[in-house]
């Protein structure tokens, strides 16, 4: 039970910010909202976690955990409050840094937390509950604000008192017990890449969870002539979950080239979800959703992977909070910037603008991964000792 806790907490604490994104459809019509302020709305959330992260996120004892924790909940609650009484989207954007304070303070504490009392299988419960939390508040909230009344309060308050009540369950137990130590595990062989090529994957990975959260609910409203919130929020559920599934079934270093290769999966995926504008169809948006979220899965844990590779283990943490801060702020500067397009143009082209920024920083990375290689070649020749007598 005491090592469930902890998970179910960052699951509720994923799922706030989420929650809105299941339920802008029903935001959109009901504020009037352009597809400039749905991305506003979006990006408060990234620009208030990306400098707590930074800062914050990362404790440097355990005895930094518990306030995080405690603060991080209040923020928590402070959110779903505000969404609750909102009426517009600038009281929505004050709940949404309220979320990314929530985040930003509490993940780092719960994955110090998570890990000390189930060990090395608390990394895979971190990442499902931070992929199922997310996936859970996009499809919850927009499967209860689609049948219950009062959609705008009743989700927001039943999250506020969930969260409350786990986070009160964390704080009471504050007992160090740590798990058994596991068996000593090969640490999978990281092929030598350029850190560069590594925080590219990431922003990639992010810019188009920047679309696909922000946008594509509304974009699928617009094109599927539904204002079903359930049918909605599918796309983003799958693309998360795909996300979570494609780490899980895919071992690292199994795709050739796989910086590259992750990002054009990504892009296949917009290109998918770009051609419903065409040919209007559920089933088509659902495809290009999971084919992108499989890409951004490996997209995100190939960066990861690439800038902590010739990292100290004890500095894992902090190299881990810089990459989500550069991935996080590219996100929500390139999602503000594809919500102008879909507000002077439409819907359509800022997923093909998406597309195309996609394909230059895919283009961009196999330019640097090639220099990095010739590098390498170079420093090989140099270094081979001479065999001429």
């Amino acid at each position: 039970m005491r090592a469930a806790v902890p998970g179910a907490l960052l699951v509720l604490i994923m799922a706030q910010p989420n929650m809105a994104t299941g339920m802008m459809p029903y935001y959109r019509h009901a504020w009037s909202l352009a597809p400039l302020l749905i991305t506003v709305i979006f990006a408060a959330y990234l620009f208030a976690l990306t400098p707590t992260l930074s800062i914050l996120g990362t404790p440097p004892s355990r005895s930094g955990w518990w306030w995080r924790i405690g603060v991080g909940s209040v923020f928590g609650m402070a959110a779903d409050l505000a969404m609750a009484v909102a009426h517009s989207a600038w009281p929505a954007c004050v709940a949404r840094i309220c979320a990314g304070l929530s985040v930003g303070l509490v993940t780092g504490s719960l994955a110090g937390l998570i890990l000390e009392r189930r060990g090395e299988r608390g990394r895979t419960a971190m990442a499902s509950a931070t992929v199922f939390g997310s996936a859970l508040g996009t499809f919850a909230a927009a499967g209860l604000a689609q049948y219950l009344p009062a959609p705008g309060v009743t989700v927001y308050l039943v999250h506020a008192l969930l969260l409350g009540a786990v986070a009160l369950l964390v704080l009471s137990d504050r007992a160090t017990r740590p798990a058994a130590p596991p068996r000593r595990a090969q640490t999978p062989h990281v092929e030598s890449e350029a850190p560069l090529a590594g925080y590219l994957t990431g922003i990639a990975a992010w810019v188009s969870a920047g679309l696909v959260v922000a946008l594509l609910p509304s974009y699928g409203a617009e094109l599927l002539g539904t204002k079903n919130l359930t049918l909605l929020a599918l796309p983003v559920t799958l693309y998360l979950v795909s996300a979570w599934v494609a780490q899980r079934v895919l071992t690292p270093n199994t795709l050739p080239a796989e910086p590259v290769t992750a990002q054009l999966i990504i892009i296949a995926g917009v290109a998918i979800a770009a051609a419903v504008s065409w040919v209007p169809s559920l089933p088509l948006l659902l495809c290009g959703g999971v084919i992108a979220g499989c890409g951004q899965g490996i997209a995100y844990r190939t960066g990861l992977r690439i800038v902590s590779a010739a990292t100290a283990p004890d500095q894992h943490a902090r190299i881990s909070s810089r990459f989500a801060a550069v991935a996080y702020l590219c996100a929500a500067v390139g999602t503000i910037g594809l919500g102008i397009v879909a507000t002077v143009a439409s819907m359509r082209d800022a997923v093909l603008a998406a597309a195309a920024v996609l394909i230059v920083v895919a283009a961009v990375t196999s330019l640097v991964r090639r220099r990095a290689t010739a590098r390498a070649a170079d420093s090989l020749l140099v270094l081979q000792p001479s065999t001429i007598a």
